[in-house]
């Protein structure tokens, strides 16, 4: 299943308490940057919609699937994207998801990813995506600080 990744800003933040439409509940990754340069959604890289009222989405979108405006917008996404922060400890879910969970265990418990798979009945090849599916969960590359940040939130 492909991940969810979407762009907030501090007021998208706080607008989506009573809206939910921030999917870091349901396993999404989120960005925080100060301010969204354009509303755009893209798909597997081959379609992108933007609104066609920059302000909202509901007065109707426009399809691309012109493979170079397409290529453009996932780069301004890609780009927004690397300019932006992991959500505050305080504000990101209570809980990792269930499928990550064997997964910070393993690694609190310093098993080897070899040894880790095995324990958990998985090919190394999907243990590792879940390593990195959790590292960016909780915003690092670096194990170390993914296990800090994990004790922080109260995940172990």
């Amino acid at each position: 299943m492909p991940t969810l990744r979407q762009i907030t800003s501090p007021q998208g933040l706080a607008q989506d308490g009573a809206l939910e439409t921030i999917q870091w509940r349901n396993g999404g990754q989120v960005r925080l940057i100060e301010q969204i340069p354009v509303r755009l959604a893209v798909f597997d890289r081959t379609t992108a919609i933007i609104p066609l009222d920059l302000d909202v989405f509901y007065n109707g979108l426009l399809v691309i699937r012109d493979p170079a405006v397409v290529k453009a917008l996932f780069r301004l996404h890609h780009h927004s994207w690397g300019s932006g922060d992991a959500l505050p400890a305080d504000q990101g879910p209570d809980l990792p998801p269930a499928h990550l969970v064997p997964i910070l265990v393993c690694m609190r418990d310093g098993l080897p990813d070899r040894a880790a798979a095995a324990r958990l009945g998985l090919s190394a090849r999907t243990y590792a995506r879940r390593v990195s599916e959790l590292l960016s969960l909780l915003g690092t590359t670096s194990r170390f600080r993914a296990a800090i940040t994990a004790q922080r939130r109260g995940w172990i």
